[in-house]
């Protein structure tokens, strides 16, 4: 019985830490995201005004 119990919680450690690790992976990628679109703008802005 606590053979049991011991699996079922490394069970719920190992799932919680595969979430929390791919959470954090797809936190810093949005935010990379973000911050290059945010620096980009002005340059895409200067590059359409010049074409029209």
């Amino acid at each position: 019985m606590l053979e049991l119990i011991g699996r079922v919680f490394a069970f719920l450690g190992a799932a919680g830490i595969l979430a929390a690790l791919t959470f954090v992976t797809l936190l810093i990628g949005v935010l990379v995201n973000a911050m290059a679109a945010l620096m980009s703008g002005p340059i895409i802005d200067k590059f359409v005004k010049d074409k029209s």
